[in-house]
């Protein structure tokens, strides 16, 4: 405890009781009435900190229109279009790792389950049918914007393009049902991305028609034409994607079997926050010491040095986010300061990296349990990057955190 001669009393906390937790499961779909989703992803990333990600998304491609097509045109071939999305995450220099992607048709619609409310989860299964093509790369921005998926003219291609000619009922618009073209989603089922073993790479995938389309390619003579099913835009309730993490046993995370298990940060000198794989970290701060009446919270703050490398293959979050959990590990709540506005830590960039740090200002929420609550479970929270089901990003925590607490004394 130091005094500086304004009554005013620092008092610095090292917050051992920090640790990484992993929270068992969260949606990664729309849901019935949900807003359409934009993005989701697929791939696989593994180093020594989270393990092994992979995430594979599931989606349903619909007729934009009804079809025209004479009997006398030939088809070519049929090509499966896709745009990655603004963020990648992984080895993406010149010598980067080929990436393999593998398109399959589902076997089957996806099942809701009215225990979950029609929502899909991460850990639910995807029905994987036929593979359908292959695709190589290197994961280069340049590169990824010409790749496509070349399908072969088998048995399924050449029978839709047959359907086609013949104006099946499945491409024609169904004005009895919520989806236009229920048809063609019954007897088409839809598609998946599954990633190859020896991917290094998490790409996020755009979720809009003209991003994600299968093209028909044939011709008349030497004239040559296309047709196109995109992206179901009107109801995307069966679009979801599957995101599994094997942890890292480095670090003893694969003892995070359950949500309320728990590793320590003083087990080996590491905590790590971050998004798709489900960790969080978990901290306890210790009682305000304002047990004397002329005593109070002026100020508080926690501070966080990160692990910080030159060219991080997955980026740091700007911001972290704050809940209030219990001894279980649930996720109660949002933590908010007096304006009712969530606490976040805000990066800090120095000019020497390793100086790097998040400051979290909890000066608010620190005075409200120093007045009002004897409860340990606001004093238990949770980090996590804000947009958990949407990034790869993550924070590793290097040093212990740290505790400053401002407090103005008066005498009587």
């Amino acid at each position: 405890m130091i005094n500086n001669g304004n009554h005013i009393e620092v008092q610095t906390t090292l917050l051992k009781e920090t640790g990484t937790i992993k929270i068992d499961s969260f949606i990664t779909s729309s849901g019935r009435y949900g807003s359409a989703i934009t993005e989701m992803f697929m791939g696989r990333y593994k180093d020594q900190y989270s393990g092994v990600t992979t995430a594979s998304p599931c989606f349903q491609i619909v007729p934009v229109s009804q079809p025209s097509i004479n009997f006398r045109y030939l088809l070519d071939s049929v090509t499966f279009h896709f745009k990655v999305g603004k963020n990648i995450w992984g080895d993406t220099t010149e010598t980067a790792t080929p990436q393999t992607l593998s398109l399959y048709r589902l076997a089957r619609l996806p099942e809701f389950r009215t225990d979950q409310n029609d929502y899909f989860y991460n850990r639910d299964s995807i029905p994987w049918g036929d593979k359908l093509a292959t695709v190589s790369f290197i994961p280069k921005r340049m590169i990824m914007n010409q790749v496509y998926f070349k399908l072969e003219k088998d048995t399924l291609t050449e029978r839709m393009f047959a359907m086609m000619q013949n104006d099946d009922p499945i491409f024609r618009p169904n004005s009895n049902s919520e989806i236009s073209y229920y048809k063609f989603i019954n007897y088409f089922k839809g598609l998946a991305i599954q990633s190859g073993k020896d991917n290094n790479c998490l790409l996020s995938l755009e979720m809009i028609p003209d991003s994600l389309y299968m093209r028909f390619h044939y011709h008349n003579a030497d004239q040559k034409y296309t047709y196109d099913l995109k992206l179901l835009s009107q109801r995307n309730e069966y679009q979801y994607f599957n995101v599994k993490n094997i942890p890292s046993e480095k670090y003893g995370f694969e003892a995070l079997t359950e949500q309320t298990k728990e590793v320590k940060f003083t087990e080996h000198d590491m905590a790590i926050v971050q998004g798709l794989s489900g960790y969080m970290v978990k901290m306890v701060l210790p009682e305000p010491d304002v047990q004397s009446t002329y005593k109070t919270v002026v100020k508080a703050e926690i501070e966080i040095k990160p692990r910080v490398w030159a060219s991080p293959e997955v980026a740091y979050p700007s911001t972290i986010s704050v809940y209030y959990t219990n001894k279980i590990n649930e996720i109660k709540g949002v933590a908010y300061n007096s304006t009712n506005n969530p606490i976040t830590g805000r990066y800090v960039k120095t000019e020497n990296n390793e100086e790097d740090r998040y400051i979290f200002d909890i000066t608010d929420y620190y005075q409200t349990i120093s007045r009002y609550s004897d409860s340990k479970d606001v004093r238990q929270l949770l980090l996590t990057i804000p947009n958990l089901t949407s990034s790869f990003n993550r924070m590793i925590i290097k040093d212990v955190p740290v505790l400053r607490v401002y407090y103005a004394s008066y005498k009587d």
